[in-house]
C-alpha cells in the first residue's frame, strides 16, 4: 500500500538527515496520501510554530513525489518559490524521485509530474467544466486565505481609464458615459472620508451606473477612491464569494492544508488539525482588564501608557499589530518620537531591539522572513471594520436573514486572524490590551482559540514568563 512507502522512505529520511522537528511529519504524510488514494477531500490545520516556518510541507511534497502520477500543487508565489528553492530540490534527491515539475505557464503533457498553480488559475479552472486540470489529485496550501481567493478571481474592476475605454467602445453614449462618470464623482467625492476611503455604492449611484454596468445578480458594488486625484476604481463582488465555487468543488480527490480554519466548511470534506505542542507553544499571554474600551476617549493613551511600561520589560524585538490606520499611525509617529530609527512601520529590515508597527496583513505575509519577536503586543481585536463594503454588506445581509451576524460572521474571523497571529510568538509572550476579551461574553472564546495559553492579568511575572 502507498501510504505504507510513503511512511517507510519518510521516516528513513527523517533517521537520517537534518530534517526540521516536528512530531507530526509522518502522520501527515499518511493522511495526504490516504486522502489522494481515496478522496474525495480532507483539510488539515497544522497551527502553533510548524506552520509559520512551514515545516509540515515535508509531509505532503514527499507524498505528492511517490504518488504513481500527477499532482497538482497549489499555493500562493511565496510559497512556490519555497518549494522549488529549498524541499522539492531536496527531497528529490533524498528520495531519489526525479520527477518533472512544470509551473502554469510551463504545463506539459507528461503521465507523472508535478504542477504548480497559483491560487487564482486553480479556481478559475474549477470554474471550467470539464477542465483537465480540475481533474487531477490536488494538494493546496494556505487553504486560510481561500475566501480572499475567491474573491479576487470573481471581483470586476474598473480602474478610472476605464471611462475612455467605454467611451471608445460606445462613441454614440459618449455623453452619457460622461454625465455618469461627472456625477459619480461629485457624488463620491462628497462621501465623509473613512481610513480604507471605500463605500458601498447609493441607491442613486447604482441607477446612474445600471445603464452602463448593469449589476449581475447576488453582487455587490462598491468604489475605492483616490481623493487627492478625484479618481475613483469601481468594483463589483460577489456577497459571498467562496460559495459561488461549492457548486464546482472537486469530487476527485484533493487536500488542503492551512494555519486556521475557522469554521470553513467545503463538500466531502474530513477535517485533520495539527495542535500546537502544549508544552513548548504555550503562549504567555498578558490581558488586562483594567483598561478602557476601545471606544472610550482615553484608549489611545491608557494603551501608549501600557506600551511604555511593556517595552520597558523588553530587550529584544517588539510588534505592535494595529490595522486602524489612525491608530497605526498614531503609535508609529508617538514611539518615534521617544525611540527614534528602532521604530519602523511595515518594514523587514529590523534592529535587534526593533520595534515594527504593522497591520495584519504585513504580519502574515512576511511572518517566515521576520525574526521572531520577544512580544508581540495587540492593542485591538481584529474585527473586521464595518467601513469595508463588503463587510457592511454581508452583515447587513445576515441582518435581514434574522441571523447573528457577530457570531456567525465577524467572530470567525477575528479568531482566525488572532490565530494566525500568534503562532510565531508560540512559546514567548502576548499582550492583548483589548479589554472587551475581559469584559464581554465572546472573550472566553477568543482565550480558548488561543490555546495552549498562561494568561496574566497584571504585568508582575510577565516580563520573565
Amino acid at each position: 500500500m502507498l501510504e505504507v512507502e510513503v511512511h517507510q522512505r519518510l521516516r528513513s529520511l527523517l533517521q537520517t538527515e537534518g530534517i526540521p522537528p516536528w512530531p507530526h511529519h509522518l502522520t501527515l504524510a499518511r493522511l495526504v496520501t490516504r486522502s489522494l488514494r481515496l478522496g474525495p477531500g480532507a483539510v488539515m490545520e497544522v497551527g502553533g510554530l510548524a506552520g509559520v516556518h512551514g515545516h509540515y510541507r515535508l509531509g505532503y511534497l514527499a507524498a505528492a513525489l511517490l504518488w504513481p502520477g500527477t499532482v497538482v500543487l497549489v499555493a500562493p508565489p511565496p510559497i512556490q518559490r519555497r518549494w522549488l528553492q529549498v524541499e522539492l530540490p531536496r527531497l528529490r534527491t533524498w528520495l531519489q524521485v526525479h520527477k518533472p515539475i512544470y509551473r502554469e505557464q510551463e504545463l506539459g503533457g507528461e503521465r507523472e509530474a508535478l504542477l504548480l498553480l497559483t491560487p487564482e488559475r486553480w479556481l478559475r479552472e474549477l470554474l471550467n467544466p470539464g477542465a483537465p486540470l480540475a481533474q487531477l489529485p490536488t494538494v493546496v496550501d494556505g487553504l486560510d486565505d481561500l475566501e480572499q481567493w475567491a474573491e479576487t478571481v470573481l471581483t470586476q474592476s474598473h480602474p478610472p481609464h476605464a471611462w475612455d475605454e467605454w467611451v471608445w467602445a460606445q462613441p454614440q453614449q459618449a455623453e452619457l458615459i460622461r454625465e455618469t462618470q461627472l456625477a459619480l464623482t461629485q457624488s463620491i467625492l462628497s462621501h465623509p472620508p473613512n481610513p480604507y476611503e471605500q463605500w458601498l455604492l447609493s441607491a442613486s449611484e447604482q441607477n446612474w451606473l445600471e445603464a452602463l454596468w448593469p449589476s449581475p445578480p447576488r453582487r455587490v458594488r462598491w468604489v475605492t477612491l483616490e481623493r487627492s486625484l478625484a479618481q475613483f476604481t469601481l468594483h463589483c463582488s460577489p456577497l459571498w464569494a467562496l460559495a459561488e465555487f461549492l457548486p464546482h468543488w472537486p469530487q476527485h480527490p484533493w487536500v488542503g492544508l492551512g494555519m486556521a480554519l475557522g469554521t470553513l466548511t467545503l463538500p466531502g470534506m474530513t477535517r485533520f488539525r495539527f495542535a500546537p505542542h502544549a508544552r513548548d507553544e504555550v503562549i504567555h499571554l498578558y490581558a488586562p482588564a483594567h483598561l478602557p474600551p476601545p471606544n472610550h476617549p482615553q484608549f489611545y493613551p491608557a494603551i501608549r501608557q501600557e506600551l511604555q511600561r511593556l517595552l520597558a520589560l523588553t530587550a529584544g524585538l517588539v510588534v505592535i499589530l494595529a490595522d486602524e490606520q489612525p491608530l497605526q499611525t498614531q503609535l508609529t509617529v508617538s514611539l518615534a518620537a521617544e525611540f527614534g530609527s528602532r521604530v519602523q512601520r511595515e518594514r523587514t529590515g529590523l534592529e535587534e531591539n526593533g520595534i515594527l508597527v504593522t497591520g495584519w496583513r504585513f504580519w502574515q505575509t512576511h511572518q517566515e522572513r521576520l525574526p521572531t519577536p520577544d512580544l508581540l503586543v495587540i492593542p485591538l481585536l481584529p474585527i473586521p471594520p464595518r467601513e469595508q463594503p463588503l463587510v457592511m454588506a454581508r452583515i447587513e445581509a445576515l441582518r435581514q436573514q434574522g441571523r447573528d451576524w457577530f457570531r456567525e460572521y465577524l467572530l470567525p474571523h477575528t479568531l482566525a486572524h488572532l490565530q494566525r497571529a500568534v503562532a510565531p510568538v508560540r512559546g514567548g509572550r502576548v499582550a492583548l490590551l483589548d479589554s472587551r476579551v475581559c469584559h464581554r461574553s465572546y472573550g472566553a472564546q477568543i482565550l480558548a482559540a488561543l490555546e495552549p495559553v498562561i494568561r496574566y492579568s497584571r504585568l508582575a511575572g510577565f516580563g520573565t514568563g
